[in-house]
C-alpha cells in the first residue's frame, strides 16, 4: 500500500473511534470507557485497515461483537470466579463466532470486558449489549460504510464488486489469461484440503493467484507482442463498398472476415461470414446458397430492399487490440469475449493487421517447450 493509502486508514479510524467513545460516554462513567471501547479500537483496524477482509465484513463485525457479548454477559452472572469466567467467555466465543459464520477477533475482547471490565459493567447485565455495544456497532459499521466508499478505490462490504463468473478474468483490468483462472469450486476444494480459516476472501484470493499465474507465464513465454504474430496483409473495405465486392474479397483470399476502415484507415466495424447468414436466415422455401446468392447480387434498378453496402451490415462497436500489447491480452477476447477476428491497431488507432486463433499456435509452441525446459531445471 502506498503511505498515502495508510494515512487514509489511520484518518478513517479517528473519525470511527471519536464517534464510538462519543456514543459511549453517554451510557458508561469516563473510568469504563476504556474498557468497553478497547474492542472497538480493535474493529477499527480491520475495518479501515482491512475493509476487504473475511473478518472485516458486516456481519463478522455485528454478528461476533453481539454473540461474544451475549456469552460474557451469561457466564458473568453464572460464574462468579473472573479467571473462569473469562477463559471460557473468550474460548466459548471463539467457537461460537467459527459456528456462526461471524469470526471477529475483537469479539473475544468484548466477551472478556463483561468479565473483567469491572462491577460497573457486570452491573448492566444484558443492557450492556444494546448499550453500548449495539449502538457502537451502528455508528462504526455506518461510519466504514460511509468513509470506506467515499475514499477513491475503496468499497465496502466486498461483495459490492463481484468479479466476473468469481474470477478475475477481465480484458483492459488484470489481462489474466483464461485458461488460467481458477474459480469458487476450485478455491472450496482448495481450502477445505487445507482445512484451517485463511483471512483472505476467496474473490481476492482468486485474484491473486490468477494475476500470479499470468505473470508467471508471461515471463516464461517473453515479451512476445501481438505485432510479431499477426497477419500484416490485412484485406479490408470502406464503408461504401458493396456488399458483392466484399464477398468476393473473402472468397478470393479465403478469409472470414474483412474489418471496414475510415479514410484515416479507423476501424469503425467488421464484417464477417456471420454477418451475411444472419441476413439470409429467415426460413423461406429456397435453399440458403439461393438466398445467399440472391442477398450478394447488386439490386437493379434505383431502389432495393435489403443492404447493398457494407456499412449496412457490419458489426460495430467491433473490438480492437493494440500492436504493443503483449499476445496474453488476447486470451480474454478469443476465450471468453467469443472473437475470433481481431483487427490490430498501432498507437494512433490504425489498421496494422489481424488476428485470429490461429496466430496464436506458434507462440503457444513457443511457451510448451520452454515450460518443459523450465520444469526439467534447464533456463533458456
Amino acid at each position: 500500500m502506498s503511505l498515502g493509502e495508510e494515512a487514509l486508514s489511520g484518518l478513517a479510524a479517528l473519525g470511527g473511534i471519536g464517534l464510538v467513545m462519543l456514543v459511549s460516554s453517554f451510557f458508561l462513567e469516563p473510568r469504563d470507557l476504556p474498557w468497553v471501547v478497547a474492542s472497538m479500537g480493535a474493529s477499527a483496524v480491520l475495518l479501515f485497515a482491512v475493509p476487504l477482509g473475511p473478518l472485516s465484513q458486516p456481519w463478522p463485525f455485528a454478528g461476533g461483537h453481539l454473540i461474544s457479548g451475549l456469552i460474557g454477559v451469561t457466564l458473568a452472572t453464572l460464574i462468579q470466579e473472573p479467571v473462569l469466567a473469562a477463559a471460557l467467555a473468550v474460548s466459548l466465543a471463539i467457537f461460537v463466532m467459527y459456528v456462526t459464520g461471524c469470526l471477529h477477533p475483537p469479539g473475544g475482547a468484548t466477551a472478556l470486558t463483561v468479565v473483567a471490565g469491572g462491577d460497573a459493567i457486570r452491573a448492566m447485565g444484558y443492557e450492556y449489549l444494546l448499550t453500548p455495544v449495539l449502538a457502537n456497532i451502528v455508528v462504526m459499521l455506518a461510519w466504514a460504510l460511509l468513509i470506506n466508499n467515499l475514499l477513491p478505490n475503496r468499497y465496502y462490504p466486498n461483495t459490492l464488486r463481484r468479479l466476473k463468473e468469481e474470477t478475475t478474468c477481465a480484458l483492459g483490468t488484470d489481462r489474466v489469461d483464461a485458461r488460467l483462472c481458477i474459480g469458487k469450486d476450485d478455491l472450496e476444494f482448495a481450502l477445505r484440503e487445507m482445512n484451517e480459516y485463511v483471512d483472505v476472501s476467496r474473490e481476492e484470493l482468486s485474484r491473486i493467484f490468477n494475476l500470479s499465474a499470468t505473470h508467471a507465464r508471461r515471463r516464461r513465454m517473453g515479451e512476445i507482442l501481438c505485432g510479431e504474430i499477426m497477419t500484416r496483409d490485412v484485406v479490408s473495405a470502406e464503408y461504401d463498398d458493396k456488399v458483392e465486392d466484399i464477398w468476393k474479397r473473402m472468397w478470393q483470399h479465403k478469409i472470414r472476415s474483412v474489418p471496414i476502415i475510415d479514410a484515416r484507415r479507423h476501424v469503425i466495424g467488421i464484417v464477417t461470414i456471420a454477418d451475411f447468414l444472419n441476413q439470409v436466415k429467415a426460413e423461406d422455401e429456397r435453399p440458403l446458397a439461393k438466398r445467399l446468392r440472391a442477398f450478394i447480387r447488386p439490386s437493379s434498378g434505383s431502389t432495393t430492399d435489403k443492404p447493398e453496402f457494407a456499412g449496412h451490415i457490419m458489426t460495430t462497436p467491433v473490438i480492437t487490440i493494440r500492436e504493443d500489447q503483449h499476445i496474453l491480452d488476447l486470451f480474454p477476447v478469443f476465450y471468453e469475449k467469443g472473437v475470433h477476428h481481431l483487427p490490430v491497431v498501432d498507437s494512433e488507432d490504425r489498421l496494422v493487421g489481424m488476428l485470429t486463433p490461429k496466430n496464436l499456435m506458434p507462440a503457444e509452441r513457443r511457451w510448451d517447450a520452454a515450460f518443459a525446459m523450465s520444469t526439467m531445471g534447464w533456463t533458456r
